[in-house]
């Protein structure tokens, strides 16, 4: 009898040790952190969430490809603005606005505020839905909705701005606003 309460004690004590190893395997670590962003807005259309905060990548152009001062370097870049889930019973047309900071050297442009190690010389020009230069402050071209989801269409070049422009980085970061009509 004492042999088997002695076994009953031994195998009580292994599976407290077993078990105990068990929850000393486990740990918790910080995973990390989620942003959520959204809006609710009281317009005919939403704006899709990559539109909402897209990135635009330009093509690398070189020096020579870019121009006397006051010209585009010809390799627009295309992107588009778009809009979903639109209702057009009572609004048909949107313009776009963008809203950023103008080159001090060209009125109307997109400064390059890269920082260190940034082209000079260089800003960006913005293209409305009809190709033709979109000044920053102003509107767009009316664009005609319909319903359900539409796009936008517009792009942007590099713009020389000095008479010697020299190579780096170039980044702009613009916001902007629809206006429905």
């Amino acid at each position: 009898m004492k042999k088997q309460v002695l076994a009953i004690i031994a195998a009580s004590f292994i599976a407290g040790t077993s078990f105990t190893t068990q929850a000393a395997s486990t740990t918790t670590v910080s995973g990390g952190t989620i942003q959520f962003l959204g809006s609710v807005v009281d317009a005919p259309c939403s704006v899709s969430a990559d539109s909402e905060h897209g990135i635009v990548t330009l093509d690398q152009v070189t020096l020579d490809s870019l121009g006397t001062k006051g010209t585009a370097s010809g390799q627009a870049k295309a992107f588009s603005i778009n809009l979903e889930n639109c209702d057009v019973t009572t609004y048909t047309n949107a313009t776009v606005t963008f809203h950023g900071q103008s080159s001090p050297d060209q009125a109307g442009v997109l400064a390059n505020t890269a920082g260190s190690g940034a082209a000079t010389g260089v800003a960006l020009q913005l293209y409305g839905p009809d190709g033709n230069k979109l000044d920053v402050e102003k509107a767009s071209s009316s664009q005609s909705l319909s319903n359900g989801t539409n796009k936008i269409p517009m792009s942007v070049d590099y713009m020389t701005t000095a008479d010697a422009p020299t190579a780096g980085a170039v980044e702009s970061v613009a916001t902007f606003q629809i206006t429905y009509s």
